[in-house]
């Protein structure tokens, strides 16, 4: 095919950052054109989508085509060119741009190509670090708990479920800071010794406490309650036990009349599942009252057999690489998804 649009001019150009806004009619005429000949992909009353197109380009030495879709919204096309960036097309009277230009007319040549010598012709073209699909996180992941072991916990838990206890009636700031403080005992063992338990909470949490440390009566759960009710600390992460940088790390939620008087105990950033588990095994030690409502998903995760995405943003990623390592290690556990093909309008 020879592209006209090399790879690393493609990437600096179209970048993941601000996206290019043109605002040139002759160019929205151009992606018109590209999308006129194929049925969208999604359609509602308020944008349609197509998913099907490819920019074909020139990658050390070897010819590429990298996946594009195109949204219209309103008098406006949003191009988005996968793992690349994006950029958007409105009418106007603004200079084109001929880089911009090239990449719709290369895109509209290959779908050409495609209709006339079969939409497979793609399947030779896009590598595989520019498609998606899923892995075993046993394939990815190092250390992998023994099933053995998930099972162990779980009956554990279930036992301790068993016994029905409840916080009846909540718990005080005093009452709350202990069970925190029995988690990060259970996690953290000898780097809490000597610490007390706003200690642990200062040194672990993430510290916008939304009053929580306020409370004059720290025995009262009167006091508490009547704070939590409240909502004085919605915004705030008064109960993430164990911060993250990335998205969350450990919540403990108190025990209240919605969730059955009993703590929640839930992490959101894997990274701490091995602490989250610490933490679950001190509470059912101590015969807490709480619930781990995410605890089996946990575990599927550390014994490997949650699935994770390839190449595309989910809450379990893996990057695929066009390496001879990854090719030998992860190409034969990855179940790739068929790649968008157009669907030709009569």
């Amino acid at each position: 095919m020879n592209p006209k649009i090399h790879y690393d001019e493609l990437f600096d150009r179209v970048s993941i950052g601000s996206p290019k806004k043109i605002k040139n009619t002759g160019h929205y005429e151009l992606v018109k054109k590209l999308t006129a000949s194929v049925a969208p992909s999604q359609e509602d009353r308020y944008d349609t989508r197509w998913f099907c197109f490819y920019v074909p380009a020139k990658r050390s030495g070897r010819e590429i085509a990298i996946p594009m879709s195109v949204v219209k919204y309103k008098n406006t096309f949003f191009v988005s060119i996968f793992k690349v960036g994006h950029f958007e097309v409105s009418k106007g009277k603004e200079p084109a741009d001929n880089f911009y230009t090239m990449v719709i007319r290369e895109a509209t040549r290959l779908l050409r190509l495609m209709k006339s010598a079969g939409e497979k012709v793609v399947e030779k073209l896009v590598p595989y670090d520019y498609r998606v699909g899923r892995i075993k996180g046993k394939h990815v992941l190092k250390n992998l708990m023994e099933k053995g072991e998930k099972e162990t916990i779980l009956k554990s838990y279930r036992e301790h479920q068993s016994k029905n206890l409840a916080a009846d009636g909540g718990c005080s700031l005093d009452e709350y800071m202990n069970v925190a403080a029995a988690c990060y005992k259970g996690a953290f063992d000898k780097k809490v010794v000597g610490k007390n338990p706003l200690d642990m909470y200062h040194r672990y949490a993430d510290g916008r406490h939304g009053g929580m440390l306020e409370i004059k009566d720290r025995c009262s759960r009167k006091e508490f309650m009547r704070w939590y009710e409240g909502g004085r600390w919605a915004g705030s992460h008064p109960f993430e036990i164990v911060f993250s940088w990335h998205r969350h790390g450990i919540h403990l939620y108190p025990p209240t009349k919605d969730n059955g008087w009993n703590y929640h105990i839930r992490v959101t950033n894997y990274a701490y599942a091995d602490v989250f588990l610490k933490m679950v095994r001190a509470l059912i030690k101590r015969d807490v009252p709480f619930a781990a409502p995410g605890l089996e998903d946990v575990l599927n995760y550390l014994t490997g057999e949650t699935h994770f995405s390839v190449n595309e943003y989910a809450e379990h990623t893996f990057d695929y690489f066009p390496s001879r390592e990854y090719r030998q290690k992860y190409f034969k556990h990855i179940e790739w998804e068929p790649l968008e093909i157009p669907k030709w309008k009569s």
